[in-house]
């Protein structure tokens, strides 16, 4: 759900959810990615940007640059519709 990527960002992400994912990263295949997503989104308060649809500020805060930017808009444009909800 998140690339996790380096050994200390396994470390920190397993110390954000209680496992050892630095000793044992295959327990990211077995549903604890989502809570390390999870965890990454709260860390970051991405709620934040989320909630004002700035896609821009979520793909910093993720990224660090604006990598598939226009892909991630694209979508957020999609699932809005499939919801209904207004673009």
């Amino acid at each position: 759900m998140i690339q996790l990527t380096g050994r200390a960002n396994y470390c920190t992400s397993g110390k954000m959810i209680g496992h050892d994912l630095e000793g044992n990263p295959d327990l990211l295949q077995f549903g604890v990615s989502a809570l390390v997503a999870g965890a990454f989104w709260q860390a970051r308060g991405l709620n934040r940007w989320a909630d004002v649809a700035d896609v821009t500020s979520v793909t910093k805060l993720i990224n660090g640059e604006l990598n598939g930017l226009a892909k991630r808009t694209e979508y957020l444009h999609q699932a809005k519709a499939v919801l209904g909800l207004k673009p």
